[in-house]
């Protein structure tokens, strides 16, 4: 799983937006900044401590990026050790371990709910330790009460509603030691009796107390602000549907079908309940050393099942169904996986005390079966593929559509804002975690108790997910000293918008739009930007790419292209490159034109994608025949082609089917071989297909148009053809030009007079010139011995993720030529070669020559410069 992880899957499709408020948190925690979301502007408790503690020393390792992956890696550690410690519990209490083992693969349907990034895995951690540990109590209470206690204590710290977990499995073993003693006629009054049994139900309410007068002290609240923030949320809702209706709630709690179908995994419940009932009784009436044992595993389950019935009744009582989230059940789906053998523990179990006296060998056979066909049938329903399917298909939904639409949106914020900015921002975990000012939660789930005492009294909390401008909101701003306030959500319903965006990939795609406003103090009102001019001016000096009127913003594997003007008949045309070869892709705009000629789209880019190194805008959708029929095709065949400027632009009158599924290519000659990208072919190679770049009309003609390199053409080879069994199949090929060089031309040497008024990046025996994006050695006076030795140029990129993944361990792009193919000598002795450089920033350039010795390589010279 962790090989198929980027961070565009951790943003999107893997951790919850919540989870980012622990990430940032715990990063601030790291810088020693105390328990705040936004750098020290609030403090807050809205969060689980436990998990906050195990992820904070990530953030002393690495970088807020890197933690990411060493966190998701953590989590994944913990839900395996879970799993191994329950098979450990299974042992302890001499069960058919292998069994159990068969059947925690079940949680594998779970990936979602278990490594969201939330508390989800120590918790199924913990609880697991919890299992084994009531097992070896059992075994040794004298030995194992204190870690029992501790572990109680712990509980309440790993999630609050584990209170009743620990309350109840304490009180359980308390009940039975107290049974097992009164069965053995002896007295509970003296102090070692006393503290043997109740340590670890006293290490549970300690727990509690301390985390209630912790909160209480530090904070001002004895709950977490998150738990009584979603509970005014919960009030707003009933409030608005007319108010709390027990018998209602109850019953549209039961038939939730989100994250948990409450009524099936309650039956559960209850019947995990019976279960410790019936093996109590009986064990009391053998006092069998087994029967022990296994009373001590279902009295962990049954922890299990208390917890899972106190969610059901704090749902019912307090939260609206639709409150509920799926990081909230762990003790559920741990429970749903261990049923099975549960029941198959107690079938075979009442099988041997009833059966084996008399029929031994029948009883040990059904055992042996039972044991046998359980986990085979286990194993059967288990679908191992589950976690990477989650990972390559992701969570389609409205929530984690945005929560890349926010990665993207707040890269744009970093780039425009002032230094001395403050966000005010809703549903803002990713917005905090990316954000390079502080980010106010407005929400209420990770700010402070004052901040809850102001919103809980307003009907902010009814419009959750609208900024609304009243005072009370603008109260808010001025305290926290907040200068603007965004909302990255896919508002359909809103107006005024500054840009709308589609990112997508091969897994689908999430609309999502982008609305910020700023505090006018002169109005004391807020106000929506609505100033394209000057995003664009503000953007347009720090684009990573720009090129054609149109800027490409790159984070990672995210990318998003601005323009300033829209017009409709224009589409934008993105080119990547990938290790094997160049794609274009493009996309049609969709601007709001209520006051704003900014428009955006954003694209997720292939895993093994480069990064944009084209960008511009085209008129490809409407080609106007009128003027196509003054004109000469400059190749006649299936599909008349025609040379307009620098477009390729294939055309037929009547068009099937078969026309538009078969594929197009073009095959570039150029009159400079060496302003070719692919100079091993001696062309550049254009493939593409009708869906990307065509259309048909009315009439039924259809055309297609692509882009041709921006160099002096010799040569075009133009056609269509389709994929066989073996190999390509050309339907139609069509030649035009001749391919003839000019030495002058082919050399450049007109060029080189353009290096008198320009100074060297590099002084050595050549001069290194940057012209645009070629990399020219110039020498005044050249012999034999200076071509015959091989060029190279080492670049660094700014960022290394720019470089393909054969390289990116070397740290370097490696260009490596010789003279012959690259260069040319004058006849008064001058010689220059060039090479083109990588369409990225630039860190670093070393260049060079070298010859080849018969231990490595020998270089005869070598500089290099750094970019400011």
């Amino acid at each position: 799983m962790l090989t198929r992880f980027d961070l565009v899957n951790l943003i999107r499709d893997v951790n919850y937006d919540d989870s980012f408020y622990y990430f940032q948190i715990a990063y601030n925690l790291s810088q020693g900044k105390f328990s705040t979301f936004d750098g020290g502007i609030t403090q807050t408790n809205g969060y689980h401590p436990v998990w906050m503690l195990l992820i904070t020393p990530f953030y002393w390792l690495f970088d807020k990026e890197t933690a990411l992956f060493g966190i998701k890696a953590f989590e994944i550690t913990l839900v395996a050790g879970g799993v191994a410690l329950i098979a450990t519990a299974a042992r302890v209490a001499r069960l058919a371990w292998p069994l159990l083992f068969a059947a925690l693969p079940m949680l594998y349907r779970y990936p979602k709910q278990m490594l969201g990034g939330m508390e989800t895995a120590v918790a199924m951690f913990t609880l697991s330790l919890l299992i084994l540990v009531v097992c070896l109590y059992m075994r040794d209470p004298q030995r194992w009460k204190w870690p029992l206690a501790a572990l109680a204590f712990t509980l309440t710290w790993v999630r609050i509603e584990y209170i009743a977990i620990s309350l109840a499995v304490t009180a359980a073993l308390c009940a039975i030691e107290w049974s097992r003693q009164e069965r053995r006629s002896l007295r509970l009054s003296t102090l070692a009796n006393i503290r043997h049994t109740y340590i670890p139900l006293i290490g549970a309410i300690a727990g509690i107390l301390v985390y209630f007068a912790y909160n209480r002290l530090a904070f001002g609240g004895m709950l977490p602000v998150s738990a009584v923030t979603r509970q005014a949320w919960s009030q707003a809702k009933w409030a608005n549907e007319g108010g709390y209706d027990l018998l209602q709630n109850f019953w549209d709690t039961l038939q939730l079908d989100r994250p948990s179908v409450f009524d099936y995994e309650l039956l559960i419940a209850f019947e995990i309940c019976a279960y410790l009932l019936i093996i109590w009784w009986l064990a009391l009436r053998s006092n069998n050393r087994r029967d022990w044992l296994l009373l001590a595993f279902i009295v962990g389950v049954f922890g299990l099942a208390a917890g899972h019935i106190a969610k059901f009744v704090q749902t019912v009582l307090i939260t609206h169904p639709t409150g509920s989230h799926t990081w909230y059940f762990v003790p559920a789906y741990l429970m749903t996986a261990l049923i099975i053998p549960v029941r198959l523990y107690i079938a075979i179990y009442l099988m041997r005390r009833f059966l084996a006296p008399r029929w031994r060998a029948t009883a040990y056979a059904l055992s042996v079966g039972g044991y046998v066909i359980g986990a085979a049938f286990l194993i059967g329903k288990t679908d191992f593929s589950e976690p990477f399917k989650w990972v390559d298909q992701g969570s389609r939904n409205i929530y984690r559509d945005t929560q890349i639409s926010s990665y993207m949106d707040i890269q744009i914020v970093n780039r425009t804002l002032p230094e001395n900015t403050v966000i005010g921002s809703w549903s803002s975990g990713v917005i905090g975690y990316f954000s390079r000012f502080p980010v106010v939660n407005l929400d209420g789930l990770v700010n402070s108790y004052d901040h809850f005492d102001i919103i809980r009294q307003t009907r902010f909390m009814l419009y959750k997910y609208a900024i609304l401008a009243d005072p009370q909101m603008m109260d808010i701003g001025r305290r926290y000293g907040i200068t603007h306030f965004a909302n990255f959500r896919r508002l359909h319903d809103q107006t005024n918008l500054i840009y709308k965006g589609v990112p997508y990939d091969v897994r689908g795609y999430g609309e999502y739009q982008f609305r910020l406003w700023t505090y006018d103090r002169a109005s004391d009102a807020q106000v929506e930007i609505d100033y394209s001019q000057q995003l664009w001016d503000s953007m347009q000096p720090r684009f990573d790419y720009y090129s054609g009127g149109v800027g490409v913003v790159l984070a990672g594997r995210t990318a998003q292209a601005f323009t300033q003007d829209c017009p409709p008949d224009e589409t934008l045309i993105w080119t990547w490159s990938e290790p094997k070869h160049e794609r274009t892709v493009s996309l049609e705009t969709d601007p709001y034109r209520n006051g704003s000629n900014l428009c955006v789209d954003a694209r997720i880019l292939p895993r093994n994608a480069d990064g944009p190194v084209h960008t511009e805008l085209s008129a490809y959708v409407d080609v106007d025949f009128e003027d196509l029929a003054s004109r000469e095709p400059i190749i006649h065949s299936d599909f008349d082609v025609y040379l307009i400027d620098d477009d390729l632009i294939y055309t037929k009158s009547q068009c099937n089917e078969a026309d538009t599924e078969a594929r197009f290519f073009a095959s570039a000659f150029p009159v400079n071989p060496n302003h070719l990208r692919n100079r091993g072919s001696g062309y550049d190679g254009i493939d593409f297909a009708f869906r990307d770049y065509g259309a048909i009309g009315a009439d039924g003609a259809c055309w297609a148009a692509v882009d041709l390199p921006n160099y002096p053409i010799a040569e075009i080879h133009a056609g269509q053809y389709v994929e066989t069994a073996d190999g390509y199949t050309h339907i139609w090929v069509g030649t035009y030009g001749e391919r003839s060089y000019d030495a002058d031309t082919n050399s450049d040497f007109a060029k080189f007079e353009t290096l008198a008024g320009r100074e060297p990046i590099i002084r050595s025996d050549f001069d290194v010139y940057i012209i645009g994006d070629s990399l020219i050695y110039a020498k005044a006076d050249c012999d034999e011995s200076d071509v015959e030795p091989r060029f190279f140029a080492s670049v660094f990129p700014l960022y290394t993720q720019r470089l393909s993944e054969e390289v990116r361990q070397r740290g370097y792009d490696a260009i490596d030529f010789n003279f012959h193919d690259y260069g040319a000598i004058a006849d008064d002795g001058r010689c220059w070669a060039e090479t083109s450089l990588p369409n990225y920033p630039i860190e670093e350039i070393h260049a060079g020559q070298y010859v080849e010795v018969v231990d490595g390589y020998y270089y005869l010279w070598e500089g290099a410069y750094r970019f400011e």
